[in-house]
């Protein structure tokens, strides 16, 4: 036994000096040259550690930059060559007390007790509390839903043609709701305009320096929350207060806004989103509320896939719930008591109560900021909306690749190349001194 270890350490040994005389890594050959003084080995063994410390430590910190620093922000300023996009315009109707009235009129009679008509309205402009519903539809009240949810909506929600009209882009006049399509959101059905989020997302809004800053005027006839978003942005029970507008009739409203976009180069795509810290629109793995991905649509899914974890469903607005998953009446009561924790976003490191998505922005989101409202009361039943861009953009902001994967490979080549000697070839000689040339040395032999 002891002498077969022997032979093979022997071998070994052969096989290793060897690879040693004819390596292509810098400085080994010389450890394994016999006329060479211990003290000259020594040296050149020191040599050869240095050099690879060195090459590793020069490695380490090429990854570490290409984790951390391979995306950049430039801003240009070649303004007269862009095309600036109008921002996504949602109405999500707020209220409809004649269309309430005229369905609990059907479906109760007249009289009745007028808390269901209260009911209906929390249930179909839901906001994440259901205090009439908890309070009078229970057991002893069994008639306050003789509906589903879902056929509620549709008999007292407004059609696209009750609510918006007259609808005007740069005081050209055009068809609203050929133009305005349905989006599933948390407030259920609203109509957008040049959102992302929608099949009808070729609407050329465009600002540019031949047609001037765009301006979008149109009438809301009705109740309704206005939100103006960047194009790929949905409302959500935690849009700001600031970018949503709650519209009433008589009452002509105004909105300058100022605008700047993000350029992405090409390469952004194939860099990680781990080191981007962004995400694409068809990045939509594990999002299913929304066709496209967006901040806002990750904190939707976000909240959905909580509801559903603590309560065992989703209230009935979250868009695309199967029917088995939806909250009834009984369970509605669950997400009220745990309101806070469920609706309200909180950052991780914070203890208040509230809900930690860990959500990305979009590499697409535009920097959308408001320059002035204004209002004033006019004599019409309904209400008058103008959007408008109050200057065309200066600059705007790039996103640029740093390191990419093709510059990490030459980084990492030529630093191993300098200190080593390292190439690809170098790993063929390690398969052939120690696999190929011992296998054929053996099969010569037999």
């Amino acid at each position: 036994m002891s002498l077969q270890l022997s032979k093979i350490l022997g071998n070994f040994g052969e096989v290793l000096k060897d690879y040693l005389l004819n390596s292509s890594f810098h400085g080994l050959k010389f450890l394994a040259q016999t006329r060479l003084h211990w003290s000259e080995k020594v040296f050149w063994f020191i040599c050869c550690v240095l050099s690879w410390y060195s090459s590793i430590l020069l490695i380490e910190a090429t990854l570490d930059d290409y984790q951390h620093n391979s995306i950049s922000f430039g801003v240009e300023t070649n303004y007269l060559d862009w095309n600036t996009s109008f921002p996504a315009i949602f109405i999500c109707e707020s209220d409809n007390a004649k269309k309430i009235s005229s369905f609990a009129d059907k479906t109760y009679g007249d009289p009745r007790d007028y808390n269901l008509d209260e009911i209906i309205k929390e249930i179909v402009f839901y906001k994440g509390l259901s205090f009439y519903t908890l309070q009078i539809c229970d057991k002893s009240n069994p008639a306050c839903l003789k509906k589903n949810f879902e056929e509620i909506n549709r008999l007292v929600r407004s059609k696209c043609e009750e609510i918006v009209k007259n609808c005007e882009w740069n005081r050209r006049k055009f068809n609203c709701c050929g133009d305005f399509a349905k989006v599933s959101t948390e407030f259920g059905e609203c109509f957008a305009i040049n959102s992302l989020q929608t099949e009808k997302n070729d609407v050329k809004m465009i600002s540019n320096h031949n047609q001037g800053p765009g301006e979008f005027r149109f009438e809301i006839h009705g109740y309704a929350n206005l939100y103006i978003l960047g194009k790929e942005e949905v409302p959500s029970l935690t849009t700001s207060q600031m970018e949503t507008i709650q519209i009433t009739p008589n009452v002509k409203y105004k909105r300058l806004i100022a605008l700047n976009e993000i350029e992405n180069v090409k390469e952004v795509k194939n860099v990680d989103v781990s080191q981007r810290n962004c995400k694409f629109l068809d990045e939509t793995d594990e999002i299913d509320v929304n066709l496209r991905y967006s901040y806002s649509v990750c904190c939707v899914q976000c909240r959905k896939s909580a509801q559903i974890k603590k309560c065992g469903c989703a209230h009935h607005l979250v868009p695309n719930t199967p029917f088995d998953l939806r909250c009834t009446p009984a369970q509605l009561k669950c997400l009220s008591d745990n309101y806070n924790e469920l609706s309200i976003l909180k950052s991780p490191w914070s203890n208040k109560t509230g809900l930690i998505c860990d959500c990305l922005p979009s590499c697409t989101e535009s920097d959308l900021k408001i320059v002035r409202d204004t209002k004033k009361k006019i004599d019409n039943d309904y209400a008058v909306v103008e959007v408008s861009l109050d200057r065309l953009p200066s600059e705007r902001y790039k996103r640029n690749v740093l390191k990419d994967k093709l510059g990490l490979v030459v980084s990492t080549g030529g630093t191993a190349g300098l200190f080593i000697g390292a190439s690809l070839l170098c790993l063929v000689e390690l398969i052939y001194y120690f696999l190929i040339k011992p296998f054929n040395n053996y099969i010569k032999n037999v």
